[in-house]
């Protein structure tokens, strides 16, 4: 018997829609689907780049004593080369951000559409892309401002560790917490249900909240419910993926190992210590990106379930904005109403015939000679994407 909690209702259509997709294994599709979780459902690592900084060491033996000791870049041009490098990743921080926004769309329409593709897609969402995010931008900003404001007011007046620094403390804290858990369910929802409705009904962000508002206000219960079960399913989702990849990085690394080890024993062996050592990085480096290629697929499976989920209880809460076709769990029921001893709603007369009641003549009424009456839905129906009047073809 299907429970009327969404939340948990839509668990086995998300598992039954990921399952259709993913099986058999189209290659093609599970690699343009791990290229969307690389923007959309993988926080990848920035990597670190460095440089050797060559000192020159003091006291040369043939050098004058007056030779000018090295001067050391000015001020003002260290704080350009910083304030540029800093310009530099931020840029780039907000391409990628904007390529996101964009493969969030191009995420929806591939599993509403059972047909992943990239190239198309993201052509044709470039603008909703853009509006996503300005939105997530906007929100980001605007949960900065809350939280530093309180913090410049607190420094600019002076204020060190002191008593009155703990006693500003404790409030801050809990600002920071509300502002967080706030901008984070707000992001949330927009990319779980304002997403999809802007790619059905072509609006912004702002039409699709003011199209989902009334409904998430009726639905408060059964939202906070999806809040609180994405969120496990998040964690859970996390940690299932992280041991999946541990395992495949002890696996892959074996031949790393092997061959690493002994390419740098023989190369050092041989009198050249500085190849051996270019050959490990070489080798960590391939290691790395195999790493992350595993660890893309390995995302695919986990980040198509969570995905149908959403989109599962997004048509439950809203019918018309279905994508997947789920049925509801309140329309699961057949309407037919038991008896005491567990037989269906259709009353049977003393001879065992069924609850259809005949004229004097033998006939059967309307609805038991196939003539439906009207403002009748058969219940068991499966809804599809297609919308008519508030029918589902």
């Amino acid at each position: 018997m299907p429970s009327d909690w969404y939340a948990f209702a839509a668990l086995s259509d998300a598992r039954d829609a990921t399952e259709s997709l993913l099986r058999p294994v189209d290659r093609g599709r599970w690699l343009r689907l791990a290229l969307i979780a690389l923007f959309v459902g993988v926080g990848g690592g920035v990597p670190s780049g460095g440089s050797n900084v060559n000192v020159p060491s003091g006291g040369g033996g043939g050098a004058p004593s007056d030779f000018p000791p090295p001067s050391m870049p000015e001020v003002g041009s260290a704080v350009a080369i910083v304030a540029g490098v800093v310009l530099l990743l931020l840029l780039l921080a907000l391409v990628w951000s904007l390529v996101g926004a964009v493969m969030e769309f191009v995420l929806i329409a591939g599993l509403r559409d059972r047909d992943v593709s990239i190239r198309e897609p993201f052509r044709a969402n470039v603008r909703p892309g853009l509006r996503l995010f300005g939105f997530r931008l906007a929100v980001g900003l605007v949960s900065l401002l809350v939280i530093g404001l309180p913090l410049l007011l607190v420094f600019g007046v002076g204020i060190g560790v002191s008593p009155a620094f703990l006693l500003f403390l404790v409030p801050l804290v809990v600002l920071f917490g509300i502002v967080a858990l706030v901008g984070s369910v707000v992001l949330g929802l927009t990319t779980d249900f304002v997403v999809p409705t802007m790619l059905v009904e072509g609006s912004g962000v702002l039409d699709g909240w003011r199209r989902l508002w009334p409904t998430l206000r009726a639905e408060w219960k059964q939202v906070g419910l999806y809040v609180v079960a994405k969120f496990v399913l998040g964690i859970a989702v996390s940690l299932a993926v992280s041991i999946v990849v541990l395992l495949a990085a002890l696996i892959v690394a074996i031949p790393f190992v092997l061959v690493g080890g002994g390419l740098f024993l023989a190369v050092s062996a041989a009198g050249a210590a500085p190849v051996g050592w270019v050959i490990a990085a070489v080798l960590v480096a391939l290691f790395v990106l195999v790493m992350i290629a595993v660890g893309l697929i390995v995302q695919v499976p986990a980040l198509t379930f969570v995905r149908y989920y959403s989109l599962s209880v997004l048509g439950m809460l809203v019918p018309e904005l279905d994508l997947v076709g789920v049925e509801r769990p309140d329309d699961g029921d057949d309407g037919a109403e038991t008896n005491e001893n567990g037989d269906d709603g259709a009353e049977t007369n003393e001879n065992g015939d069924d609850g259809a009641e005949t004229n004097e003549n033998g006939d059967a009424p309307p609805s038991a000679t196939g003539v439906t009456p009207a403002g009748y839905r058969p219940s068991s129906c499966r809804r599809s994407v297609v919308s008519i009047s508030g029918w589902r073809a």
